[in-house]
C-alpha cells in the first residue's frame, strides 16, 4: 500500500509539472483570411510549426491539401509579402508584429512556394535552354536534387546579374551587378572584377527574411513592378536596414528569391517538401477511396462497344475488370445452394469464362442474362450485336459450352420458384371460404325482387282521383275501380253540358 500511495503521489505530481508546462506555453489566437474573404481563428501554441497549422486549416477548409498551400504574411504598410516555410515557428513570428498593426495572415496556393523541387532545371541548369529544361525526365530531376541538396553540403545555385538597388532614404534606383553565394549576396564595386577578391558583401542572409514587394513601381518608382525585399524580422515600418532590389522579369525574380531561399535554409526545403508530399498523397488516397469504385465500371464500359452489354453488367457483375474472380464466387455460391455437384458445375463455368476472357467486350453477357430468369429480353439484344459483328468462328465455340449450364441451372430456378406459390395458396382458401360465406346472402335478395312485384300496384296513384271524385259530392264503389273512374268521367261531361246549356239560356233570356 506504501509503493502505491507513492507511486500515486509520484504521477499527481507529473500531471503537475505538465499542467505547469502547458500554462507557461505561449498561445495566440490567430485570424487566418481565406480566397472567398472569409476567415478561420485558430489557437497556435509555440510549440506549432507552419506544417502543424496548415493540416489544422486543411481539417477546417476540407480543401485538396496539395503542396502549392502556404500561409502567407502581408504587411500593407510596407507593401510586402511572403509565404511561411513549414518548418518556421509561427507564435515567434507573429509575436514581432506590432499591437496597432494591420498584418494579416492569408491561406493561399502558391506555386513559386516547391517549384524548385518540381523543376530544379530551372534554377540550377540557368543556362541550359528552355526546351532542354523541359524535357528533363523524372529520374533526373531526382538525380539533380539528390546532388543538391544530399550532399555534404548543399549546392546553391549561380545566379548573378544586373539588378537595381534603391538607394538609402531616396527613391533614386542604381543599376549594379550582383551575385549570390552561400553566405550572402555581393556585388561588383565599380572598377573592379567578378573574382572574389573583389567582391563586396551586400547582405548576409543570418536573421533576414526575404520578401516580395508589391506595386513598389508606384511607391518607390521603381523601374518595374519585379521587386523583393530583404529585412529583418523585427523591422515593422519604414527603415533604413531595408533593402530594395529590383529584377528586369518574373522569372529572375523567381530565380533570385528561390536561390535566396535554398542559401539560407539549405536541406530544410527539401524535407519540407518532402513531409508535404508524403501528407498530400495520403489525403489524396484517402479522399479518393470511394471514388476509385466507379472507375472501374466506366473503364469496363469503354472497353465493351456495345450499350446493352455496358448496361447489364453494372447491376450484375463487373465484366472487365474483375469478371473472373466475382464469376467464380457467384458460380460457387449458386453450386452450393442449388446443392449440385460441385466439379461438374466448375467445369462448366470455368469453359465460358476462357471463352469470355476471349472476347469480353461480346460474350459475357449472355451467361449471367440466362441465369437470372427475371431478365428474358436482354439476352436478345447482345445475340443481335454479335451477329452484326460478324465474329462467328469463335462464338459457335462458346455456345456449346452455356447449353449445359441452361440446362443444369433452369430446374433449380423452377424449384426456388415452385416454393412462394404455396406461400401465396394458402391464403386464398380461406378467402373462397369467406366468399362462399357471402354467397348465401344473394339469394335471399332475389326472393324479394318477386314480392316487390305487387309492391308498385299497391301504391295505387289511382285512389287520389278517387279521392277528387269524393270531393264532388259522389261516391264511388270501392270494388271496381276501374269502372267507377269512367263512370265518373261520363257523369262530369253531362254536368259541364248541362252548366253549358244553362248559361247558353240565360244569355238568350237576358237579351
Amino acid at each position: 500500500q506504501e509503493e502505491r500511495e507513492a507511486q500515486a503521489k509520484a504521477d499527481k505530481i507529473k500531471l503537475a509539472l505538465e499542467k505547469l508546462k502547458e500554462a507557461k506555453v505561449k498561445k495566440l489566437v490567430v485570424k487566418v483570411h481565406m480566397n472567398d474573404n472569409s476567415t478561420k481563428s485558430l489557437m497556435v501554441d509555440e510549440r506549432q510549426v507552419t506544417r502543424d497549422v496548415l493540416d489544422n486549416l486543411f481539417e477546417k477548409t476540407h480543401c485538396d491539401c496539395n503542396v502549392n498551400w502556404c500561409l502567407y504574411e502581408m504587411y500593407p504598410e510596407l507593401q510586402i509579402e511572403r509565404f511561411f516555410e513549414d518548418h518556421e515557428n509561427v507564435v515567434e513570428v507573429l509575436s514581432d508584429w506590432t499591437r496597432d498593426t494591420e498584418n494579416k495572415l492569408l491561406f493561399l496556393e502558391k506555386r513559386e512556394k516547391y517549384d524548385l523541387f518540381k523543376n530544379p532545371q530551372n534554377f540550377y541548369l540557368p543556362n541550359k535552354g528552355k526546351n532542354e529544361s523541359k524535357e528533363m525526365n523524372d529520374k533526373n530531376k531526382e538525380a539533380l536534387l539528390e546532388e543538391s541538396f544530399c550532399g555534404p553540403s548543399v549546392i546553391v545555385p549561380e545566379i548573378e546579374g544586373a539588378l537595381y538597388l534603391k538607394e538609402d532614404g531616396k527613391k533614386s534606383w542604381k543599376r549594379r551587378y550582383f551575385l549570390l553565394r552561400a553566405s550572402g549576396i555581393y556585388y561588383v564595386p565599380k572598377g573592379k572584377t567578378k573574382t572574389s577578391r573583389d567582391l563586396a558583401c551586400f547582405i548576409q542572409f543570418e536573421n533576414m527574411n526575404i520578401y516580395y514587394g508589391s506595386q513598389h513601381k508606384v511607391k518607390y518608382k521603381a523601374p518595374t513592378d519585379y521587386c523583393f525585399v530583404l529585412k529583418h524580422p523585427q523591422i515593422q515600418k519604414e527603415s533604413q536596414y531595408i533593402k530594395y532590389l529590383c529584377c528586369d522579369d518574373r522569372a529572375t525574380l523567381h530565380q533570385w528569391v528561390t536561390g535566396i531561399r535554398i542559401a539560407k535554409y539549405g536541406k530544410t526545403l527539401y524535407d519540407n517538401y518532402k513531409c508535404a508530399v508524403k501528407k498530400a498523397g495520403l489525403s489524396f488516397r484517402w479522399a479518393n477511396q470511394g471514388t476509385v469504385e466507379p472507375a472501374a465500371p466506366a473503364g469496363s464500359l469503354s472497353a465493351g462497344a456495345v450499350q446493352a452489354n455496358g448496361q447489364i453488367p453494372q447491376a450484375a457483375r463487373p465484366s472487365s475488370v474483375e469478371f473472373p474472380e466475382t464469376q467464380k464466387k457467384v458460380d460457387t455460391s449458386e453450386v452450393q445452394s442449388n446443392n449440385i455437384s460441385g466439379p461438374g458445375l466448375a467445369e462448366s463455368v470455368m469453359r465460358p469464362q476462357k471463352y469470355q476472357s476471349k472476347r469480353t467486350s461480346l460474350q459475357p453477357p449472355p451467361p449471367p442474362e440466362r441465369r437470372s430468369s427475371a431478365v428474358s429480353v436482354s439476352p436478345l439484344l447482345p445475340s443481335k450485336v454479335k451477329r452484326d459483328s460478324g465474329i462467328y468462328l469463335t462464338d459457335p465455340d462458346s455456345f456449346p459450352a452455356p447449353p449445359p449450364l441452361l440446362k443444369i441451372d433452369f430446374p433449380p430456378p423452377p424449384s426456388d420458384f415452385c416454393e412462394p406459390p404455396p406461400d401465396f395458396v394458402p391464403p386464398p382458401p380461406p378467402a373462397s371460404s369467406s366468399s362462399n360465406g357471402d354467397l348465401p346472402l344473394p339469394p335471399p335478395p332475389p326472393p324479394p325482387p318477386l314480392s316487390n312485384k305487387p309492391a308498385p300496384p299497391t301504391k295505387k296513384p289511382v285512389p287520389l282521383p278517387s279521392k277528387r271524385l269524393e270531393s264532388t259530392g259522389e261516391a264511388g264503389e270501392p270494388r271496381s275501380a276501374g269502372p267507377s273512374a269512367t263512370g265518373s268521367g261520363g257523369r262530369q261531361a253531362d254536368f259541364m253540358s248541362d252548366l253549358m246549356k244553362a248559361l247558353e239560356k240565360k244569355r238568350g233570356s237576358s237579351s
